[in-house]
């Protein structure tokens, strides 16, 4: 091979490595729970769901893959463990007529993409709820503002730049192709 041929090859190895090989998939997460997180309610509900952002895996005959835990402050178990999974959203009955107190509902879940999530949220059930007169929260005085930034691993790639990528790739290894059998012709005809 002629210092052309090799450099058109080490730039079409190198480009190729940089394209991009898929689409970097999102994992599930937590959109949206009834009771809500840090929720003060005036009576516990017969069923808490959890609704991620995508579907959850469900294997037939593997219970562990989501699981779905509800506490009291106690830490003694209020929910009836018969959780169901329906697409996006994990649900699980309670025991009827809970106290007023402080709830923790753990979860784990599993993704489509097999990707594990857990997480863990938290609601009170009062007498200030059913009566109008619940505190606030308290929050800190000097809350820090923080921006959210998804990872890169988890942004959509753009549509028309997988397509450029791919056509220029396509170019250069057509060109490396073309160098290459013009070469192999040329020693022959020698």
């Amino acid at each position: 091979m002629n210092k052309f041929a090799k450099a058109l090859a080490t730039i079409v190895l190198a480009i190729s490595g940089v394209l991009p090989a898929q689409v970097a998939f999102a994992h599930a997460e937590l959109e949206s729970s009834n009771p809500e997180a840090n929720s003060v309610i005036g009576a516990a509900p017969a069923v808490v769901a959890l609704t991620f952002g995508e579907k959850l895996l469900v294997i037939a005959g593997e219970d562990a893959a989501n699981q779905i835990d509800v506490v009291n402050s106690a830490n003694e178990r209020v929910d009836n463990a018969d959780y169901q999974v329906t697409g996006e959203v994990l649900t699980v009955s309670l025991q009827p007529n809970l106290a007023d107190d402080n709830y923790k509902i753990t979860y784990r879940v599993v993704s489509t993409d097999g990707h594990p999530i857990e997480g863990v949220i938290e609601f009170e059930v009062s007498a200030a709820a059913r009566s109008a007169e619940a505190t606030p929260m308290v929050i800190s005085e000097a809350p820090e503002a923080t921006l959210y930034e998804e990872p890169a691993e988890e942004q959509p790639v753009n549509g028309l730049v997988i397509g450029l990528s791919v056509a220029v790739g396509a170019i250069l290894v057509a060109a490396a192709m073309f160098f290459v059998f013009r070469r192999f012709s040329a020693a022959k005809k020698s």
